[in-house]
């Protein structure tokens, strides 16, 4: 399906005219209302009632808005709508501020490490890329959102996302593309960044560690105008560092300045930001024995840099700036628009492991990667929120219609290098021609209409439904032969159901079913229908009512279907009968239960298997997917006396032992990690010392192959200073 600039304007003019149609009649009845009422006010005597003041030293939490402590209490990433995550029928879990300051996370993944369902050191330590996967399946192409609009990855032209810039990190298990389109079947990560408000707490902080660490940020905003209807917030970050990998460099600029204009039913609020990255490979490919198994000359130092000094660098360069746009039309009718345009460009080249070219000498066999990309997206979002009554039935129903448009311009190219030998590495080795491995441009176009209704029946029972139906196609330039021209046109319907009954002790079973669908694209010359996943959901969410705190359990059943696996009747061609399952149970607990103590705790146990497939593997389970993780944090603060503001936490996280290739011919073993910290604040200052794997824990934290093997984050001390005004 070809987009032309008029097919797209009358396409998106017919969406939103629906999304108008659905939501006209309940703006009718709710204008005769507003009608009668005026009438009736007109006619009767008016009487004068005296004035009530209601002041509430509490501020309720937003979608957007900041963690009020660190147990959240509504989110919007799982309806689009502002919803209190114990009446959410989806499970998820959400990482405030305080939070990820009081670890000191470096990294959005960092923020998640103490999160049920996620496995967020896919890769191992890596400074380039937010690697992950959720209940079993990679999303890092597709499952990462910033602000709730897509950050769509292909190849190397990657976003990241700055964890100093979040106000709020929030995970979504299960499929999305119902309120999203496009995605792989295990989630989402949302980033909510943080934006302008009134009572807005200035800082600058200071912050060393070792590998050289240094790091300096502020976010300062406030009133641009006296009467508090223009806010303005700059947040930035400078870093200079080094890595636990010898010769690779972590330096980073962000800066992200955002504007918000306000009256009594608009919002319009600017955000932008501009991040640029200098770093390198500091996740080594290594191969088992050395890494997992004994070597000869004993275990691959973890330090060790496998490339050439003369040929590393990743370089990345992105930027964005968007818009959230916000009207009430009257009390029960609110349009929202959401947009962005953002950019990325990736310089990269390295020299990597390949394998023992003679395991008892010590010398690795090398390849080369040669890359330069970038990516041109636009996204927007238009959505009608509606709140009517049918009966004694309540309901909020959600109409929208979506658009992206991503442009890659994609250039890798690959070769070999000489041996090295790990153990005494001298650089300066020979590097070899390259070979273009693909040079081409691809456009990505994907346009959704979607409605959802989240009933209420009653004070117990909410029923939310939901549907989409999405048109995508792809054009793909191959600029390796001569300007080659393919192209690929899919459309898919997803559904959701929820329901939960909200007790009256806090206690909210419930129930859910989801779907998902991701293109796949063509191979030899063939065109394939899209990946489909299917999740039923099955759990329960509890909010003491003595104290602060969300306790979730959800059992789920999750299958990715028309996966791609060898014809049996021609080996040269594919078939889509291939099928991945993932099913399992998570639990998740975030609590204050008294004044200064603040704990979390998450278990995930998730049996994925290989159930239809034509190449070997039916009853494997997936590479790279324990069965089992936990995790244990826990963080105490004195309230009185004279070391009040004194602060000391502690966490324990846990890794299962998983699976290294598709045959299952060998298991990484599990890992246990420690982590800690101590903190203190007073008067205006916070003084914070935290360390990550504490016990600095060699570890492998997962393997793609005999030969790529990733070790994991060795210990990382940082000291923080932070002024507050």
């Amino acid at each position: 399906m070809r987009f032309t600039g008029q097919t797209l304007s009358s396409r998106l003019l017919r969406g939103t005219a629906v999304a108008l149609i659905f939501a006209a009649p309940n703006f009718a009845l709710a204008q005769s209302n507003d009608d009668a009422t005026a009438t009736e006010a007109e006619n009767t005597e008016a009487t004068e009632t005296p004035a009530i003041m209601i002041e509430a030293d509490q501020q309720f939490e937003t979608a957007t808005s900041p963690v009020q402590g660190f147990v959240a209490t509504q989110s919007g990433t799982a309806t689009k709508t502002d919803t209190p995550i114990v009446e959410t029928p989806r499970s998820m879990s959400v990482v405030g501020k305080d939070e990820i300051e009081l670890r000191q996370a470096q990294t959005v993944m960092d923020a998640l490490k103490y999160s049920a369902g996620i496995q967020p050191d896919q890769f191992g330590y890596d400074t380039r890329y937010d690697w992950f996967k959720v209940r079993g399946f990679a999303q890092q192409d597709v499952g990462l959102y910033r602000d709730g609009l897509q950050l769509r990855s292909s190849g190397y032209a990657s976003f990241r996302q700055e964890a100093y810039g979040a106000e709020r990190v929030e995970l979504l298990r299960g499929p999305t593309s119902v309120m999203y389109g496009q995605n792989a079947p295990g989630g989402l990560v949302n980033v909510v960044t943080k934006r302008p408000h009134e009572d807005m707490v200035n800082e600058v902080a200071l912050q060393a560690g070792n590998f050289d660490h240094k790091q300096g940020a502020f976010d300062v905003g406030g009133k641009l105008i006296e009467d508090g209807s223009v806010l303005y917030r700059l947040t930035g970050l400078v870093q200079d560092s080094s890595t636990q990998t010898n010769m690779v460099d972590d330096d980073r600029v962000y800066i992200a300045p955002s504007v918000k204009w306000q009256n009594d039913d608009t919002s319009l609020t600017i955000l932008t930001h501009y991040q640029h990255d200098k770093t390198g490979s500091g996740n080594n490919w290594l191969p088992t024995v050395g890494s997992i198994y004994d070597a000869p000359n004993g275990a691959i130092p973890v330090d060790v840099f496998t490339g050439e000094p003369a040929f590393e660098g990743y370089e990345r360069v992105q930027t964005s700036v968007g818009y959230e746009f916000s009207h009430d039309i009257n009390n029960d009718l609110t349009f929202r628009q959401n947009a962005r345009y953002a950019f990325v460009d990736v310089d990269y080249k390295t020299v990597y492991g390949n394998g023992w070219s003679d395991v008892n000498a010590g010398t690795l066999k090398r390849n080369t990667l040669r890359t330069d990309q970038n990516a041109h997206t636009i996204t927007i979002d238009n959505q009608l929120e509606t709140r009517f009554d049918t009966a004694s039935i309540g309901h909020t129903l959600l109409t929208g219609v979506d658009y992206q448009h991503n442009i890659y311009d994609r250039y890798a190219a690959y070769g070999t290098a000489s041996d090295l030998n790990v153990y005494n590495p001298s650089y300066g080795g020979t590097i070899n021609a390259l070979t273009t491995w693909y040079d081409d441009d691809i456009t990505l176009r994907q346009l959704g209409l979607y409605a959802q209704d989240q009933i209420d029946f009653d004070d117990h029972w909410t029923l939310t439904l939901g549907g989409r139906q999405d048109w995508s196609d792809e054009k793909k330039y191959n600029n390796a032969s001569n300007g080659a021209e393919s192209s690929t046109n899919d459309h898919a319907f997803s559904g959701q159901a929820g329901v939960v009954y909200k007790t009256e002790f806090g206690l909210v079973p419930y129930l859910s079913y989801s779907e998902s669908f991701t293109p796949v694209a063509s191979q030899s010359g063939q065109n394939f229908e899209p990946e489909t996943g299917q999740q039923y959901e099955i759990g329960a969410k509890y909010e003491p009512l003595e104290f602060n705190g969300l306790f979730t359990a959800a059992l789920y059943d999750l299958r990715r279907q028309n996966v791609t696996t060898t014809d049996p009747d021609d080996s040269a061609r594919k078939v889509q009968t291939g099928e991945v399952r993932s099913r399992g149970i998570e639990l998740e607990a975030t609590v204050e239960p008294i004044a200064g103590l603040t704990s979390k705790v998450a278990y995930s146990f998730n049996d994925a298997e290989v159930t239809k497939d034509n190449d070997g593997y039916k009853g494997n389970a997936p590479v790279g997917v324990p069965e089992h993780t936990a995790s244990l944090w826990a963080d105490y603060t004195l309230q009185t006396g004279t070391m009040k503001g004194f602060g000391f936490n502690g966490g324990v996280r846990y890794l299962g032992k998983q699976y290294g290739d598709q045959s299952n011919s060998f298991q990484v073993p599990s890992a246990t990690l420690f982590d800690a910290g101590i903190h203190y604040e007073i008067d205006s200052y916070l003084l914070a010392l935290n360390a990550t794997n504490l016990a600095d824990e060699r570890w492998v934290a997962t393997c793609s192959g005999s030969n790529a093997c990733y070790y994991g984050q060795g210990r990382t001390i940082l000291a923080m200073v932070k002024y507050r005004w």
